[in-house]
């Protein structure tokens, strides 16, 4: 399997940029799935964490308020926390090391570019940070943190890929590698020479710039099964749709009949 040599903080944390992470993320698809690099197309990203990396998966609700969409865990535990509808309480259920946790609300109906872009998050988390949760049960006080036995998972809130490196100069090692998992998600599920083979390739002559930035998100989030939130945000990250552009998914199913019309 693809390892690549990175640099780590003294805590194991990682020290990555957005593009080492594009790197990464490409080079794990040219791995797993070489004829992705060849030819754009979605990214079976359950088998790539099953597969590839491995993990184990599971389906549990994780918060009685959908907080929590995943989790990775690092360590076998017996304490892992989880939530009980029947009986509309918290729970702790056991989990090997690698195991995967999805939150089951993300396997309802049109949820399926969430559970994806999710899922891509574990993986990421499974791929670059083990060496910062997991530890040797033997020799515990080496990888003692603030006097505390270091967590045997980490478990992911619904709110962080609307994470901006702009505002990370009080961020934690934690807050980084939260920003780090979803930067890995995205550059797996969209690698970044197929969004720019894509983007190069894509003309739509006379349509009014506005209208070509939601058209060709539009076709990346078709292509690679991703939302048009996150086409759309790789596709500013990449420079080919402005940063100050705002996309509405509102104002896409309005004109996406117009554009299917017309082309």
């Amino acid at each position: 399997m693809y390892r690549p040599e990175i640099k780590r903080k003294r805590s194991g944390a990682p020290v990555l940029s957005r593009k080492e992470i594009d790197v990464i993320g490409q080079n794990i698809v040219g791995d797993f799935m070489p004829e992705a690099l060849k030819s754009p197309q979605e990214i079976d990203i359950d088998l790539l964490a099953q597969d590839y990396l491995g993990m184990d998966q599971d389906f549990q609700y994780l918060s009685h308020c959908g907080v929590y969409l995943g989790m990775t865990v690092f360590n076998d535990t017996d304490k892992v926390p989880v939530y009980d509808p029947q009986n509309n309480c918290a729970d702790y259920i056991s989990a090997k090391a690698h195991t995967v946790i999805i939150d089951k609300t993300l396997l309802e109906e049109n949820q399926e570019h969430r559970y994806r872009f999710t899922m891509g998050h574990e993986a990421g988390h499974e791929f670059l940070h083990k060496e910062y949760f997991a530890y040797d049960p033997d020799q515990i006080t080496l990888f003692d943190l603030m006097g505390e036995t270091p967590a045997p998972m980490v478990q992911c809130r619904v709110d962080t890929k609307k994470m901006d490196c702009r505002t990370s100069k009080s961020w934690t090692d934690r807050d980084w590698m939260e920003w780090q998992a979803n930067a890995l998600s995205s550059a797996v599920l969209m690698p970044v020479s197929m969004v720019r083979m894509v983007a190069e390739k894509f003309r739509r002559p006379g349509l009014q710039q506005i209208f070509c930035h939601y058209a060709l998100a539009e076709e990346v989030a078709s292509i690679f099964n991703v939302s048009f939130e996150a086409a759309g945000y790789r596709l500013k990250q990449l420079g080919y749709i402005p940063q100050e552009t705002q996309l509405s998914t509102d104002i896409l199913n309005m004109i996406s009949f117009d554009l299917a019309c017309n082309y």
